[in-house]
């Protein structure tokens, strides 16, 4: 049975579809079971939308693409 930590280990790996079908069925499973969990996949799912759909201002030269990458690295840095 997989656990909170195997979530927070491979959501961006569930997110993208890079999983075996049975650690794929073994996650959603314990999703069905776990609100935090659905949670968390939840509010990882609605950063990852707001980052890669807001458009910066003609004035503004936020590179949204570094921003995303720095927000992956310091998820990937701080082991959940």
């Amino acid at each position: 049975m997989y656990q909170c930590k195997d979530i927070a280990d491979e959501v961006n790996n569930y997110i993208d579809g890079d999983l075996t079908l049975g650690k794929r069925l073994g996650l959603f499973y314990h999703l069905l079971i776990c609100s935090c969990c659905r949670n968390y996949l939840q509010q990882i799912r609605s950063t990852i939308s707001v980052i890669t759909v807001s458009k910066p201002k003609e004035d503004d030269n936020t590179n949204t693409q570094a921003l995303a990458k720095k927000l992956h690295d310091l998820y990937k840095k701080h082991d959940h």
